[in-house]
């Protein structure tokens, strides 16, 4: 199982004994199952019967509160497991109360199955470093084998060592990055032909002990970085963990999209700027990853309604505006005394307190720039050439986005004077794929790459449909 079942998303049905750190005594034994939606333990199934005049306990459903457990440590046919952050979810079994016996046992919901070592649970840090491979990326990356054809022969070279794509360390954080490419050389089972392949894996080891919960993270945002970076929504496909000699892989399960890798819609960069790019990504603030978060799954989800999608790329567009730019409509110092005067106005009025607070709370955005202005300032940052390739003139295009999602916060409202009319039907799928477009551009600059090398990906993307 260990070599069928490290992927992060795999399916497994297991026997293992489990038991709290605190209490190592009472042993649990019972079936871990990983499916297609969810990993869950059921304890094997415990017989009762009712005692001469004390009946089975009668318990409804919601009438118990859900045992909710950190981590529990034990071990299956693989070896050592941790199963982490479990919740109750059901007693699945047979009670018959006329008879006076039962037969119940209790399935438990788990968050993440670590495979090869005990940890203290998801936030335990205790974990020295991790390493990563995903969907797609192998295909992105210079391949580990050289093939070179001659007149008579072809010559296939295998490195026994990985290829060193790029090393370094995250200025900021310490945090020590390592990419490389490996070269397996397979035998196929059924024909027995020989099959090499390269595999891209990301190492990330940290100054100091971090949590799998910490790893996880910086592995969803290597997902979306790369995701961005290829043009296609790639997935985390495995993942291991090392605590001194000790190592493991995870289990987890995860909602993912995955797109197949096409080379007319990837960033083809050099080492250097790939350093840069995953420096400049794992250094970001607190507010930029919440935006990222919200930016690359728009991007990266491929089923939406047309209408979902223009609601998530405005509000990913202005997020990332947000927290790019800081510039006030008025000077703070100016905006301040003007919230003074209306305060102290406000008293002399004797205004009621609810509606005071109101009014505060609404002052403190009155400062912010308006989405129009967001949208035109993003616009700003690409090129006017490269804007009229892409379909995009700036006044109509803003018009058109502020007008539609005004249309769809705002239902209900009267409409002001004047108000542009709201685009509909195959307009705002065309609309939102210059979104999109805007969206990635913006982004790829913010990582420092040259207009210049994504200008024709996004000419692409913004006008493929048209």
């Amino acid at each position: 199982m260990a070599d069928e079942h490290n992927r992060l998303d795999s399916q497994f049905n297991v026997v293992g004994a489990f038991w709290a750190p605190e209490t190592i005594d009472a042993v649990r034994t019972g079936t871990l199952t990983s499916n297609e939606g969810d990993i869950t333990f059921t304890t094997a199934p415990e017989y009762t019967r009712a005692k001469p005049g004390v009946p089975l306990p009668l318990v409804l459903p919601g009438g118990t509160q859900h045992e909710k457990m950190l981590a529990l440590h034990g071990f299956t046919e693989d070896g050592l497991c941790t199963l982490c952050d479990l919740m109750e979810l059901d007693h699945p079994g047979v009670t018959h109360h006329g008879l006076g016996q039962s037969v119940v046992a209790v399935s438990y919901r788990v968050s993440a199955c670590v495979t090869g070592l005990h940890i203290g649970g998801s936030h335990d840090k205790c974990l020295k470093s991790a390493r990563y491979t995903f969907s797609g990326l192998s295909d992105w990356l210079p391949k580990g084998t050289h093939e070179k054809w001659e007149a008579d022969y072809i010559t296939l070279k295998i490195p026994f060592r990985p290829k060193d794509i790029l090393e370094f360390c995250v200025l900021k954080s310490r945090v020590h990055v390592d990419v490389k490419v490996f070269s397996q050389f397979t035998s196929s089972l059924t024909s027995g032909a020989r099959i090499t392949k390269s595999v891209a894996y990301v190492d990330i080891e940290c100054p100091q002990p971090e949590s799998l919960i910490w790893y996880y993270e910086i592995g969803n945002r290597l997902e979306n970085l790369f995701s961005l970076l290829t043009g296609a929504s790639l997935a985390l496909e495995t993942f291991f963990v090392y605590r001194g000699e000790e190592n493991g892989y995870v289990n987890s399960k995860r909602n993912s999209h995955i797109e197949d890798f096409d080379p007319r819609e990837c960033i083809w960069c050099t080492s250097d700027q790939l350093a840069n790019c995953i420096a400049i990504w794992l250094d970001e603030s607190r507010e930029f990853r919440r935006v990222e978060s919200l930016a690359l799954g728009t991007l990266r989800k491929g089923k939406l309604f047309v209408d979902t999608e223009f609601l998530s790329l405005s509000q990913a567009l202005e997020g990332f505006h947000r927290v790019t730019e800081h510039t006030p409509v008025v000077g703070r110092a100016i905006f301040r005394q003007i919230r003074k005067k209306m305060v102290a106005l406000l008293k002399v009025e004797n205004v009621a307190q609810a509606l005071v607070d109101r009014i505060c709370d609404s002052m403190s955005h009155v400062n912010d720039p308006k989405f129009t202005s967001r949208l035109t300032s993003l616009c700003q940052r690409l090129t006017a050439p490269l804007l009229k390739r892409m379909e995009i003139d700036p006044p109509m295009f803003v018009r058109d986005v502020v007008a539609t999602r005004n249309f769809y916060t705002h239902t209900g409202s009267k409409p002001r004077k004047q108000q542009s009319t709201p685009i509909s039907g195959k307009d705002l799928f065309l609309l939102s794929q210059k979104m999109r477009a805007l969206l990635r551009g913006v982004l790829l600059l913010h990582m420092g790459l040259p207009e210049a090398q994504f200008s024709d990906v996004l000419v692409r993307e913004a006008t493929r449909w048209h």
